[in-house]
């Protein structure tokens, strides 16, 4: 491999890894009471267009953008090209709970990404994504003191997640036919702090704070067929996994004349992650015209494992998007546009007292192109669901949520032409 295309590599890298510290640390990813189950909500990013078509991706090539859905779409990747992929998000939530509501603002970061050929039949990627997110608070608990009248208040943060540093590699067997691998490291940290505030004959409090750290190997593969030039299909698994981890606490009792101070250092449960496949399709339209369609399935009753809340069930999801892009003169800046809808639908990983906690959404984006002899683009989307439900004592959460990816592409070692 030639020195100035290590280098790059090898700096991109770091600015990735460097990535992974700002996501472990941030808190601010996520608003949702539910990222308190688990190691958090599942992240509902992806990368270039995905987020305007419903997170349908599973079928379609990495030729012009990095689409991380299938690790099968990096052999597409053509000769000579450097894929960058920068993302934001920005999520406005509404919960409520009987006849209370409440909203909350979160923006930040959501992926950073690269990708390059190997060779004229593979190519290689590498992308930070958060895999889970959690940003709660859940404040008024009142409890009796055991054995007394005596009442004590608490109030619950937490806040943190599990990043995603995934290496996809994709081979093409034949023009039609691509097959692919992924590995993904997992790690990352989530805080809790719990504050109890005791009303007896004098004040106390006590303040327990809490660092889960998980870390684990995910393993997975991929393949994508062109079954014709307007139709292709694609299959994608993911092998169950294990994250081990460990927790460091320190436990602070305050009353009126003293300050005790305990520390703790202890293994966690491990927590497994199921085995999960999925199936796409992609299909052209009359040549203006495409639609992506996927499923996929997660087992996670075979993980064996509840919350302390809930119980892990199997999960569907569901996803559909359509584009549209002007067959007329490309010379023409309108005609680049990029306009795309979508719908996705999960019935959710949580059971709790036998009701799902099921997230649906629609989305609209457009691709806007910002230089006309490339694949450079800047992708908007924006989408509108819901989550859980108002019955049963759950809450119901609304959500607006937007995001931009910045995809760009490099040409490498493309020979200067002196006129």
């Amino acid at each position: 491999m030639p020195f100035m295309k290590t280098k790059y590599i090898a700096l991109y890298t770091v600015l990735l890894v460097f990535s992974g510290q700002v996501f472990a640390q941030s808190n601010a990813l996520s608003s949702s009471p539910y990222s308190l189950y688990g190691l958090g909500l599942t992240n509902d990013i992806g990368t270039g267009k995905i987020n305007g078509l419903g997170k349908s991706g599973i079928a379609i090539p990495s030729s012009t953008f990095i689409n991380n859905s299938n690790p099968a779409s990096f052999g597409a990747i053509p000769k000579n090209a450097f894929f960058y992929d920068f993302g934001f998000k920005g999520e406005t939530n509404i919960s409520a709970e009987g006849a209370s509501s409440n909203s909350s603002i979160t923006a930040n970061f959501s992926n950073i990404g690269i990708a390059f050929p190997i060779n004229e039949k593979s190519g290689f990627g590498i992308t930070l994504i958060p895999f889970t997110s959690v940003g709660y608070t859940i404040s008024g608990i009142e409890s009796y003191i055991e054995g007394s009248t005596n009442l004590f208040n608490t109030t619950v943060e937490g806040e943190g997640g599990i990043n995603d540093l995934k290496m996809n590699y994709g081979y093409s067997l034949t023009d039609n036919f691509r097959l692919g691998i992924t590995a993904s490291a997992l790690f990352g940290k989530i805080t809790e702090t719990e504050t109890n505030y005791i009303f007896a004959d004098s004040y106390s409090s006590i303040l327990i704070d809490e660092d889960n750290r998980y870390s684990g190997l995910r393993l997975g593969a991929g393949f994508q067929y062109d079954i014709a030039k307007n139709l292709s299909v694609g299959g994608v698994v993911n092998l169950p996994a294990t994250l081990s981890g460990d927790t460091i606490g320190t436990t602070t009792i305050s009353t009126d004349v003293t300050t005790e101070i305990f520390e703790t250092d202890s293994d966690l449960d491990d927590f497994k992650l199921p085995l999960e496949f999925g199936f796409g399709l992609q299909t052209t339209l009359q040549e203006a015209f495409t639609v992506s369609l996927d499923y996929k399935k997660s087992f996670w009753d075979d993980t064996n494992q509840s919350d302390q809340i809930g119980t892990f069930v199997d999960q569907d999801f569901f996803g559909a998007g359509l584009q549209f892009k002007s067959t007329g003169n490309q010379l023409k800046f309108f005609n680049r546009l990029e306009y795309r809808a979508g719908f996705n639908y999960d019935n959710g990983n949580i059971e709790i007292d036998n009701t799902r906690i099921s997230n649906s959404a629609i989305n609209f984006g457009i691709g806007v192109p910002l230089k006309r002899d490339t694949s450079s683009m800047i992708n908007f989307s924006y989408s509108y669901g819901n989550k859980g439900t108002i019955s049963s004592g759950l809450i119901k959460e609304n959500y607006h949520l937007f995001s931009i990816n910045l995809s760009l592409e490099g040409i490498w070692f493309q020979k200067r032409k002196i006129y």
